[in-house]
């Protein structure tokens, strides 16, 4: 069945039938672990083998997506009716996809590992041990993948730099991935341990989603009527004229049309190793009383190797320093890109490093007099350039140190406190120990628990769009666009003193900001800003969860639960971060906060009371 839309290619009232799209993920394992005691060494090894099948069917569309027109004036905008194009089954294009393949990818994982538990003194342990893995390098079940070679020849258009359909694996085998694992326990002390560990793991490689290398394999046909020709491509009375894909002798088929903007290619890197991070930490623990326990922790990582996917074909921003040329490039952007034959060029490869470093003090108290709790505060840094392996991007591929900044999911402090309590009444309990029964069943065996997180805000990032007072717009090249700091101004003068409870906090024109647009500057034209990336904190959260719940006993095998949970019991708010665009013509909605973290379930969800009963049996 056809999918009908509007001559523009919007929605015709309503929703039509669409392809489908099914993916299947199989995982097979087979693995055996050995243990053998022997004095005062405890030897583990293991081994395990993990086949891996994706099975992903491209969405078609064979019987085609028809756009309806034919009554307006021709050449003439904003005239014709839509539902009476479709009355007289006018239509002035179709477009019709067939999927040409399955995306089978195939992977086997192999990893063993042997491990040494040595207890040297009866005051001192060590952990030592070794693992490795290996992964087949990518490739589909019966070759039929892409990838992007920049010194083929593209048979489209002559030009360096096309898409090949190579049948074996786009990269080599890596081998050389060793983990040692390295771990300490020592009792230097009566009631103290000191503790410490070193571990290399080593990342899968897998793609970075679904029908990745896999361009050129869902082959399009249009039918319409030549440029300039008002007339319909057919009606619907008579059907679509015979449909006909270009397909090549290999499967594949070629791009269609001469809009090279649109064209993407993969390019998975024939180089490609297995990412890894490197774990440490070290810490120290004292036993405080009977029932109290203080640590003192550090623990720190470095990522090396981590896989990002950046878009090759970038135009660098020092390809000219004339204002006329740059202009004249700004205006024309797909012919000055390396390969003007496609619009992105995907590079997946080990681009990524990251660097973490924590502090933590935890005090805990173990359950004693009906009462438990743990108290934790982190200090914590984690930067990188890019904060997950999909597409990364910033000012230039060419300069990614640009976007070295705090990570994304950065959370500078943190302090998280859970407790329990069972409330002291009831049988055998300090109150209403000698009730009566009835007292007893009503107020006894109820238990308190409360969880509460405090932390700073994740780090945020400006951009901004070039627009000035007095209808006057600075132009860049293509690429993320940051401004410049004013005058006078450092990071720390971006945060103004916000009053969360202001005048006008429901209509963003007169809402208080919370950054300051003053702070900042528009570059020069061509020139890019300096303010870095996450450069501030955003607004933090204070979360409160309460929980109230009594065990019913009813027989010796049927227990009852009855639970009432309090989320966010203070109604405090906590606020997403504000709009960050600077725009100078609009500065009204810059650092304005339009709406609030929290959802229905998980850490800050929003204010809510459930009443839970649960009969077990």
């Amino acid at each position: 069945m056809p999918i009908f839309q509007t001559s523009t290619g919007g929605q015709f009232y309503f929703r039509f039938p669409e392809g489908e799209t099914v993916d299947v993920n199989e995982n097979i394992s087979i693995q055996n672990n050995l243990s053998l005691i022997r004095g005062r060494h405890t030897f583990k090894a293991g081994y395990e083998l993990l086949r891996t099948r994706i099975n992903s069917h491209l969405e078609q569309r064979p019987g085609g997506t028809y756009l309806l027109g034919g009554t307006d004036f021709p050449f003439t905008p904003a005239t014709g009716n839509n539902f009476a194009s479709f009355l007289l089954g006018s239509v002035v294009r179709a477009d019709f996809t067939q999927a040409q393949a399955t995306w089978l990818p195939r992977w086997w994982s192999n990893a063993l590992y042997i491990q040494d538990d040595w207890k040297v003194t009866p005051k001192l342990t060590l952990n030592l041990g070794v693992r490795w893995q290996t992964e087949s390098p990518y490739q589909t079940k019966y070759g039929q993948q892409s990838r992007f070679d920049p010194n083929a020849v593209d048979p489209l258009t002559g030009l360096k730099g096309a898409l090949l359909h190579p049948t074996g694996p786009l990269a080599s085998r890596d081998l050389n991935n060793f983990q040692p694992r390295l771990g300490m326990a020592y009792n230097f002390r009566e009631n103290w341990v000191l503790r410490g560990g070193f571990t290399v793991n080593t990342l899968d490689l897998w793609t970075n989603g679904l029908r990745e290398n896999f361009d050129e394999y869902l082959a399009t046909a249009v039918i319409q009527q030549a440029p300039g020709n008002p007339a319909v491509a057919f009606k619907l009375s008579q059907g679509p004229p015979p449909v006909n894909f270009n397909i090549r002798p290999d499967g594949s088929a070629q791009f269609f049309g001469t809009n090279y903007a649109g064209r993407t290619a993969s390019y998975y890197d024939p180089a490609m190793r297995s990412p890894y991070v490197m774990n440490w930490n070290v810490g120290v623990q004292r036993q405080l009383g009977r029932n109290y326990l203080l640590e003192l922790n550090y623990q720190g990582s470095a990522g090396v190797g981590l896989l990002n996917r950046w878009d090759i074909n970038a135009i660098p921003l020092n390809i000219s320093s004339d204002p006329v040329q740059l202009e004249n490039i700004r205006q024309r952007a797909q012919n000055f890109k390396p390969y003007p034959q496609f619009g992105s060029v995907l590079l997946y490869s080990n681009f990524g490093h990251s660097t973490f470093h924590s502090g933590t003090v935890k005090l805990e108290k173990r359950m004693s007099s009906g009462f438990t709790f743990t108290s934790f505060y982190t200090w914590g840094k984690s930067i990188d350039e890019a904060s997950d392996d999909s597409t990364a991007s910033g000012i230039t591929y060419y300069n990614r140190r640009l976007e070295k900044g705090r990570s994304n999911y950065d959370v500078k402090h943190r302090w998280v406190t859970y407790a329990i309590w069972e409330l002291p009444f009831g049988k055998g309990k300090r109150f209403l120990s000698n009730s009566n029964r009835v007292v007893t069943k009503i107020l006894g065996n109820w238990e308190l628990s409360a969880i509460q997180s405090a932390e700073t805000g994740i780090p945020m990032t400006f951009t901004q769009n070039g627009r000035l007072p007095g209808n006057v717009t600075n132009v860049f090249l293509p690429g993320t666009q940051r401004p410049n700091m004013a005058p006078g101004k450092t990071y720390d003068d971006i945060k103004l003193d916000w009053d969360r409870k202001g005048p006008c906090r429901h209509i963003v024109a007169c809402a208080l900001p919370w950054a300051n647009i003053n702070a900042f500057a528009i570059p020069p034209s061509f020139t890019p800003g300096q303010a870095g990336r996450n450069i501030i904190n955003g607004p933090g959260m204070l979360w409160h969860q309460f929980a109230l719940s009594k065990s019913i006993p009813v027989t010796e095998r049927i227990k009852g639960m009855l639970r009432a949970d309090f989320t966010a019991p203070f109604k405090y708010p906590f606020f997403n971060q504000p709009s960050s665009v600077v725009d100078f013509r609009n500065p009204q909605t810059f650092g304005k906060i339009t709406s609030q973290q929290g959802g229905f379930s998980g850490l800050g969800a929003i204010t809510e009371t459930m009443i839970i009963f649960r009969l077990e049996f």
